[in-house]
């Protein structure tokens, strides 16, 4: 998907390079022919790249960490253009600190979809392959220990209180989305793809009020 002269995962990947406190970047994709293109782009940009299930994607992403010997991750879906490095290194340091096996800021959600972050202990992912067989679990990373949370040592993040601002949409999952996300990124005015978050926000925002006039 081309967002302004850029593809959606290049600009993932491009702003994934900005976090100061990940030490390995990588993409886990599925084995599924239709990823191939994934794998190219990612080789191009320079990151190794792991293939694995399609829907066991808690199985995937366990694999992908035990590969690279993670003894935690961040967790940074392809469809968030707009993330914050500086809100995931406050994450990871938090993470490090209180040996946590979750470190979030959607439990309760206090960003807008598009700025979430999750640092995930691999051990922990361990512990949920155990428990659960269910499809929903294995196909969404953390539903089960969100789920579950008395097992597991959890701590959330808050980083906004303004629900206006939380309830902002800067990720992408249908065509109102990408027209926001293009809009936004045809608007945004530093280089490199390194932008500060108050801007997107404000961005955002006067991108709702055009659509609503």
């Amino acid at each position: 998907i081309d967002i302004n002269g850029m593809t959606l995962i290049e600009r993932v990947i491009k702003r994934s390079k900005l976090i100061k406190s990940v030490n390995h970047i990588c993409i886990s994709t599925s084995r599924n022919s239709e990823d191939d293109i994934i794998e190219n782009i990612g080789r191009k940009n320079g990151l190794e790249v792991f293939r694995g299930s399609l829907n066991d994607v808690v199985q995937r992403a366990y694999d992908t960490a035990k590969y690279y010997q993670y003894d935690s991750f961040l967790r940074l879906c392809g469809d968030r253009p707009f993330f914050d490095g500086k809100i995931y290194d406050q994450l990871i340091t938090s993470h490090i600190k209180n040996n946590n096996d979750l470190t979030t800021n959607i439990f309760p959600r206090s960003v807008p979809p598009g700025l979430t972050g999750e640092i995930i202990k691999t051990d922990a992912l361990e512990k949920c392959i155990i428990k659960t067989n269910d499809p929903i679990d294995r196909e969404h990373v953390t539903r089960f220990m969100y789920n579950n949370p008395s097992n597991f040592l959890i701590q959330n993040i808050t980083c906004f209180n303004d629900k206006d601002k939380i309830n902002l949409r800067l990720v992408i999952d249908d065509n109102l989305d990408l027209d926001r996300a293009r809009w936004i990124a045809k608007n945004i005015t530093e280089t490199n793809n390194d932008f500060q978050t108050n801007k997107i926000i404000e961005l955002a925002k006067k991108w709702e009020l055009i659509k609503t006039n």
